[in-house]
């Protein structure tokens, strides 16, 4: 069974198994989160980050607590998860040996790293001043570009852990590295069993370096079991999560109370986006899509459209929980100031606000009451029906160029007619700027209980749609 987490930990509503609460209430997850790298990068200002965040009613990060370290400038030029060595911190303690890939000593598997602690805690702790939730992800898939730099490689530690290749840290066929592993994800629980705004998730992109699914599939297994073994023994109870991935789903486990997935499509062996609530909505849990295309990395071109493409389409969808992948907040600039992601920003506050202007929490998917568009088109919704409804338009075409799937807008002067199967009664319809959330247009409608056709004013690349009962 799932276990329920303790009273104001965030949770999974008691009112619907879609969504989270937090402290009593229902709430989104809505952010756009710099790379993950936050607590492990020393130097950056995670306060100054958290203050952006709630400049634009954002509440929700993630982290990779330190197993995980990438080359500097894999991916730009300045990024929280590859901090200069002089600024990397990691729950281990630095040796006397020297001989650390980037500079500096080895690591000492025996010793934990107190000033790290004392960093992730208060991390943790301006977090939850601010009521934003930290989603702590213990592994991403270890690729072979940064194997070598994890703390964990037989090369980085003084004990020599860690002799696998990159495919076999995903596995339990080294005894010696599963036990370091499990003492690691043990540490951070037991670090952390205090604070309210946690989820635990334990793999990200489990067996997209093509780790055999079966190994893969045990070795993420034997993690669940001993985190549920190690915080029944603590006060706090908190989600437990794991990304949907081709070859690995734990979406019918009872152990894991929430789905993870990522990007708009199958990409490579991810499964995110509309596919992913097509395929697990009927868990009855909430799913969170927690990243995309890593802009300004993967993307360089103008990225407001492509992240509310994104964003609106899968929280509108029946989503719990978005974050658009953020490089922009890095250690010279936590804030993330640019106009570029002021856009981006304000996009995810409408978003959020939209949603919040419904009584949310009583709506779910719906695959029913939209019959059709005069126009190629994605459309998703989620309804109470005969209540509210809550629609989503938008015109584009899936890209998988670069390192993830997105949008590429398809601007063009579109005025569609729509199909909706509504229930009997009596309606206010209001058709929204996505963008700026302008209305364009608002009216009342009757539906006799079948298909009622409406046009849709003009626009030019996306339309949100309102529906209420009068």
């Amino acid at each position: 069974m799932i276990r329920n987490a303790s009273q104001n930990v965030i949770g999974i509503s008691e009112k619907n198994p879609h969504y989270f609460q937090y402290k009593g209430k229902e709430i989104l997850l809505i952010t756009s989160a710099e790379h993950y790298g936050a607590v492990i990068s020393k130097n950056f200002d995670y306060v100054k980050y958290f203050d952006a965040l709630i400049k634009y009613g954002l509440n929700y990060t993630r982290i990779y607590p330190g197993a995980i370290i990438e080359p500097e400038g894999m991916w730009l030029s300045e990024d929280t998860m590859a901090p200069p060595s002089e600024g990397l911190i990691v729950p281990w303690a630095r040796s006397d040996v020297e001989g650390y890939i980037t500079g500096g000593n080895k690591f000492d598997l025996d010793k934990w790293d107190i000033e790290y602690f004392e960093r992730l805690r208060d991390f943790l702790k301006e977090a939850q001043k601010r009521d934003i939730i930290v989603e702590i992800c213990f592994f991403n898939c270890m690729n072979a570009r940064y194997w070598d730099y994890s703390p964990l490689n037989h090369n980085a530690n003084i004990q020599k852990i860690g002799t696998c290749d990159n495919i076999g840290f995903q596995t339990l066929e080294d005894a010696p590295l599963v036990r370091e592993q499990l003492k690691y994800i043990q540490k951070i629980i037991v670090e952390t069993n205090e604070f309210d705004n946690i989820i635990y998730e334990f793999v990200d992109e489990p067996t997209l370096v093509l780790t055999p699914s079966h190994k893969v599939y045990q070795w993420i297994s034997k993690m669940i079991d001993a985190a549920i073994e190690t915080e029944d023994k603590l006060p706090k109870k908190h989600i437990l999560a794991q990304q949907l991935e081709i070859g690995v789903d734990f979406a019918p486990d009872d152990r894991i109370a929430l789905i993870v997935t990522q990007y708009i499509l199958i990409s490579s062996r991810q499964i995110g986006g509309v596919p992913a609530l097509v395929n697990s909505y009927g868990y009855n849990k909430p799913i969170e899509l927690n990243e995309t295309a890593y802009v300004p990395s993967w993307y360089d071109r103008e990225h407001t459209a492509i992240s509310r493409l994104e964003s609106w389409e899968f929280m509108v969808g029946g989503g719990a929980g978005f974050n658009q992948l953020n490089g922009y907040f890095v250690v010279s600039n936590p804030s993330g100031e640019n106009e570029n992601n002021k856009k981006i920003l304000n996009g995810l506050k409408n978003l959020r606000e939209f949603l919040e202007s419904f009584e949310y929490i009583k709506m779910t998917r719906d695959n029913d009451t939209f019959r059709n568009i005069s126009i190629g088109s994605s459309v998703n919704m989620i309804s109470e029906k005969g209540r509210q409804y809550a629609i989503y338009i938008h015109h584009s075409f899936p890209n998988s160029g670069g390192m993830g799937s997105f949008y590429e807008p398809s601007y063009g002067e579109y005025e569609p007619e729509i199909t909706l199967r509504l229930e009997k009664g009596e309606y206010k319809i209001i058709f929204i700027n996505p963008e700026n959330l302008d209305i364009l247009r608002e009216e009342k409608i009757t539906s006799g209980g079948g298909d009622i056709k409406i046009i849709c004013p003009f626009h030019k690349l996306d339309l949100a749609v309102k529906i209420i009962a009068i």
